[in-house]
C-alpha cells in the first residue's frame, strides 16, 4: 500500500504500453457511443425514416412515431442492462481481456443484423439490442480494467476514458452520417451502421499486446504473471514483487472478512453500503439530469423547435464532447472529485432551466435568436456535463467499489445508469410530446437533487492509492473529511518473510 506516487517523474517514466492500455483498453466504449450518436441522427435522416417510419397524411412527412422512438432507443437500454449482468461473471471468472474479445464478437453479430435489415424494423432494433449488449459488457470491464492498470498519477485520466470514447464514437458517428447525408438510396444509413465495424476490429488488432490486469492476476494466485503485467504497465525498475505482495496481503485481508461474496454483500455490508451508494447513486444522477435526453435526442429536439442543419449540430456537439472530456482528463487528477460535482450539478441546472424558459411556448412563438439561444444553452449545458459528471462518475466507479466485490459494484453501477437511462429514453418522447421543451425543467430539478447528493455523499479521493481509499472507508471517515485524512498507509515498501520467499522464487 502506497502513498500517491509524487510529480510528474512516475508519468514521464512510465512506458508507452500503458498509454496503449489508456487508448485501446477503452476503445469499445467508442462503438456503443457511435450505436448511440447515429441513432440520434438518423431518426431525423429522411433515407432512414422512408425505410421504417411512417407517412404524416397531414404535414406529407416521413417520421418514426413515438413508440418507434422509444423501441429503438429503449430497447438498446434493455441490451445494456443484459450486458452488464452478463459482463459482471466473465469479468469476474475470465478476466479483463477475455471480456473485451467477447464483448467485441457480440457487437460485430449485432452490426451484421442491423446492417443487413431491409423493410423489417423489428430485425433493426434486434441488432441494435445485441450491439448494445456489447456495449453493457464494455460498461462493467473497462472501468475496472483501467482502474487496475492505472498507476496513481494518472487514474483519474483513466478513468474517466470510457466517457471520453463515448464521445470519440459518438463524433465518428455524427461526422459520418452527416457526411452520408446526400446519398439517395437507404445506403445514406446502412454505410453508417457498417462502418462502426472498424471498433471492434481496432479491439481484435490491440488486445494481443494489452497486460491482463495485475489485480485479478493477484486474486487468482497468478503471482509471476502479475509482476510481469506489473513491469510492463510500470516499466522495469519498478518494484513489482512488492506490489504484489502488499496486493496479495490486501486481498487476503479482504477474503477473511469476507469468505464468498455474493450480490447481497454489496448491501448488507455497512462499509460496502456505503461504497454502493456512492457508485450507484452517481450514475443514477449522471442519467437523471438529462443526458439520455441530449445525446438521444440531439436532432430531433432542434427540429421540433424549427432549428435547422440538425445533422451538422450534432457534429458540433460531439466535437465539444471530445474537448470537453480530453480538458476532464487532463484536469480530474488536479481539480478532484466533489468540488468539481457539485459546482457543475448548479450549472447544469441553470442551463437547463433556460432551455426550459426559451422553449417553454413551443416552436411558433420562439424567434430565430430564441432557436439560437436554446440551441448554444443546449451546447453549454453538453460541454459542461462532458467536462463533469460525464467522465467523473466513471472515475468514482473505478475507485470507490471495494475489491472483494469490485466486479458485482461495477456492475450495480452500471445498472443503475443504464435503467435510469431507460427510463428517460422511453418516457422522454411521450412527456416531449405533450409538454414540449418545458421537459427541461424536469431534468434541471434533477440536477439541483443531485448536487445535493454530491454533497452529502461523494467523498475527495485524488491522488489517493486504491488501498487508502479501502482504509478510509473501513475506518468510516466523514464525506468530507477525505481530503485532509492522514492515512496509516506512507508508501514504506512492503519487506517480509512472504515477500523475501516469493523474490527469491521469483
Amino acid at each position: 500500500m502506497t502513498q500517491p506516487e509524487s510529480s510528474g517523474d512516475s508519468i514521464r517514466h512510465l512506458p508507452w504500453l500503458i498509454w496503449a492500455v489508456v487508448i485501446f483498453g477503452s476503445i469499445s466504449s467508442a462503438g456503443f457511443g457511435f450505436d448511440q450518436a447515429w441513432w440520434a441522427s438518423l431518426m431525423s435522416s429522411p433515407q432512414f425514416v422512408q425505410n421504417f417510419g411512417v407517412l404524416d397524411p397531414a404535414t406529407h412527412t416521413w417520421a418514426l412515431t413515438s413508440q418507434q422512438q422509444s423501441l429503438g432507443t429503449g430497447l438498446g437500454y434493455v441490451g445494456v442492462i443484459l450486458g452488464i449482468f452478463c459482463g459482471s461473471p466473465i469479468n469476474e471468472r475470465l478476466g479483463r481481456k477475455n471480456t473485451l474479445w467477447i464483448q467485441s464478437a457480440i457487437v460485430t453479430v449485432g452490426i451484421v443484423i442491423e446492417s443487413t435489415s431491409k423493410t423489417s424494423y423489428a430485425q433493426f432494433i434486434i441488432g441494435k439490442l445485441i450491439v448494445y449488449l456489447g456495449g453493457g459488457i464494455a460498461t462493467s470491464v473497462i472501468p475496472a480494467y483501467q482502474g487496475e492498470c492505472a498507476p496513481v498519477s494518472l487514474r483519474g485520466l483513466m478513468s474517466g476514458t470510457y466517457n471520453a470514447f463515448l464521445m470519440v464514437g459518438g463524433l465518428a458517428a455524427a461526422l459520418t452520417v452527416y457526411l452520408c447525408r446526400h446519398i439517395p438510396s437507404d445506403w445514406a444509413w446502412r454505410v453508417v451502421v457498417v462502418a462502426q465495424i472498424a471498433i471492434p476490429a481496432a479491439g481484435w488488432v490491440s488486445l494481443p499486446f494489452l497486460p491482463e490486469s495485475p489485480h485479478w492476476l493477484v486474486s487468482r494466485g497468478r503471482l509471476d504473471e502479475a509482476v510481469v503485467a506489473l513491469r510492463r504497465l510500470r516499466g522495469l525498475s519498478f518494484p513489482a514483487e512488492a506490489e504484489v505482495v502488499a496486493l496479495q496481503q490486501h486481498l487476503q485481508r479482504q477474503r477473511e472478512r469476507l469468505a464468498s461474496a455474493t450480490w447481497t454483500d454489496c448491501f448488507t455490508d455497512p462499509v460496502n453500503r456505503r461504497r454502493t451508494l456512492i457508485c450507484v447513486g452517481a450514475q443514477i444522477f449522471q442519467q437523471a439530469q438529462g443526458i439520455s435526453f441530449v445525446a438521444n435526442y440531439q436532432a430531433v429536439f432542434p427540429q421540433q423547435i424549427g432549428f435547422k442543419e440538425v445533422l451538422l449540430m450534432s457534429v458540433v456537439v460531439y466535437v465539444i464532447g471530445v474537448v470537453a472530456n480530453l480538458i476532464s482528463m487532463a484536469t480530474t487528477d488536479i481539480l478532484g472529485r466533489r468540488s468539481v460535482l457539485t459546482c457543475s450539478a448548479l450549472m447544469l441546472a441553470a442551463s437547463m432551466l433556460v432551455i426550459g424558459g426559451l422553449t417553454a411556448n413551443g416552436a411558433a412563438s420562439m424567434s430565430y435568436k430564441m432557436q439560437v439561444a436554446a440551441v448554444v444553452m443546449l451546447m453549454l449545458w453538453f460541454f459542461s456535463f462532458q467536462v463533469t459528471w460525464g467522465p467523473l462518475t466513471w472515475v468514482l466507479t473505478a475507485e470507490v467499489p471495494p475489491s472483494q466485490v469490485r466486479e458485482k459494484t461495477v456492475a450495480l453501477s452500471g445498472l443503475g445508469a443504464y435503467i435510469t437511462g431507460l427510463i428517460m429514453v422511453f418516457v422522454n418522447p411521450y412527456t416531449q410530446a405533450k409538454i414540449g421543451g418545458r421537459v427541461a425543467f424536469i431534468y434541471g430539478a434533477l440536477s439541483i437533487a443531485s448536487f445535493a447528493f454530491a454533497w452529502l455523499f461523494i467523498p475527495e479521493m485524488k491522488q489517493r492509492t486504491l488501498e487508502q481509499i479501502e482504509e478510509m472507508f473501513q475506518d468510516g471517515i466523514a464525506t468530507r473529511s477525505f481530503k485532509s485524512h492522514v492515512c496509516r498507509s506512507r508508501g514504506e515498501p512492503v519487506v517480509d518473510e512472504e515477500l523475501e520467499e516469493f523474490v527469491e522464487n521469483a
